[in-house]
């Protein structure tokens, strides 16, 4: 079987071990608009914060390629298909056929349309490129400006200061820090931790209207006509997946790649899998499902009756050295919710309870051991009763 492989991400280097175990004959091409191999792209931090080398995030170099048979196509990513043909066409000129088409393209940062987006010294973070065109500026800019304060936003700015960038702010357009994931008290205090430890500031509540400057980036302007000083912004404002080719070729979208249970597209022998596949309405856009899409996929290209039918979001995170849990319903505005919650702000620790009627319904911990947390995980994923004193649950 010929299996043609957009991108080469996690779910594309998953997908060709699997293919591998189950059939080493398979034939398979990658094409990618990256100028290196595979690597780890969530450890793109480290080499932003200087704790770990390009070198050190590649676990696969192009002879690991060639030993297993995989054509690796690098700064030549397909940009077009003819579904009819059955046929890749690159970049460069090159045309492939197939027996199988796999988009594993992922996602573009999401840069907000406003006036001044395209000054200089404004970056997104998503290839290593992008990090060693941030890294110049170390020692030489003062103000670092992040827009966005999700998780990765977070990461990035903890990342600046650890590489010693002493002036980082972050703007959020939220009241306060995560809130998909966090209540009010509880994003207060990783605020205030991360104020800290990483020494970062904070604009919350802030729409970011107009980037200003003549050449170079010298201000964020909000749309409350107050504003920051800037050298160096970046973008951290969500991802878009990678739809234009798909949408060409003639696939089903709607915010991704829409996907059946096999993975498979509206056009036959086109499949999807990691950021840019959308299944049963979702996106995942991390790592735990792409890997899993991956592994489905390798057993229903090798003729297997294997299905996917979604993935348990994972709701341990770490967030820029933060052990944190955010599970169920975390700040319920109304129904038969009750909570309890205790927190400590000078060192960083959160519990908070939410019960439904007499049974667990969600829970968030900060800065509380992972063992611990997912012994609350527990509790809220089987709706256990709720049988003893809540409050012995968020002692510290």
């Amino acid at each position: 079987m010929k299996v043609v492989i957009a991108g080469n991400g996690v779910s594309s280097i998953t997908l060709v071990k699997e293919l591998k175990k189950i059939s080493d004959d398979a034939d398979i091409e990658i094409f990618t608009d990256e100028n290196r191999p595979f690597y780890w792209r969530p450890r793109l931090i480290e080499v932003l914060a200087n704790e770990a080398s390009i070198d050190e995030i590649t676990p696969y170099d192009e002879k690991w390629y060639a030993a297993h048979n995989v054509k690796l196509h690098i700064s030549d990513p397909v940009v077009k298909i003819n579904s009819n043909e059955k046929e890749a066409i690159s970049k460069s000129g090159l045309k492939v056929k197939y027996d199988a088409f796999v988009f594993a393209n992922g996602c573009d940062p999401f840069i907000l349309p406003i006036p001044g987006k395209d000054l200089k010294n404004v970056y997104t973070i998503r290839t290593y490129e992008d990090v060693v065109e941030v890294k110049k500026h170390y020692g030489a800019s003062k103000k670092f400006v992040i827009i966005g304060g999700g998780i990765l936003g977070i990461e990035v700015a903890a990342a600046l200061n650890r590489a010693g960038e002493e002036n980082v702010t972050i703007v959020e357009y939220f009241p306060y820090l995560l809130p998909r994931q966090l209540d009010k008290p509880g994003a207060a205090i990783l605020k205030t931790y991360l104020e800290k430890r990483y020494h970062l500031k904070f604009l919350l509540g802030k729409a970011t209207s107009e980037l200003e400057g003549n050449e170079n980036v010298e201000k964020v302007v909000f749309s409350d006509k107050s504003s920051v000083e800037a050298d160096v912004v970046l973008f951290s404002a969500g991802v878009r997946p990678r739809i234009s080719i798909a949408r060409e070729t003639g696939v089903e979208f709607e915010r991704g790649i829409v996907v059946n249970d096999r993975l498979q597209t509206s056009v036959n022998d086109i499949y999807a899998i990691g950021d840019v596949a959308q299944h049963r309405k979702k996106l995942y856009g991390t790592v735990p499902p792409a890997v899993e899409q991956a592994k489905v996929l390798a057993n229903v290209l090798s003729s297997h009756d294997k299905k996917y039918t979604g993935s348990i979001m994972s709701n341990m995170l770490k967030v820029a050295g933060v052990d944190m849990l955010s599970v169920g319903m975390v700040d319920p505005d109304s129904g038969d919710y009750t909570f309890v919650s205790r927190g400590d702000m000078n060192k960083g620790f959160y519990k908070k309870i939410v019960t439904e009627g007499n049974k667990f319904a969600g829970a968030i911990t900060i800065g509380v051991k992972k063992a611990n947390a997912l012994k609350l995980k527990k509790l809220v994923d089987e709706g256990s009763p709720a049988n003893s004193p809540l409050t012995k649950y968020v002692e510290f």
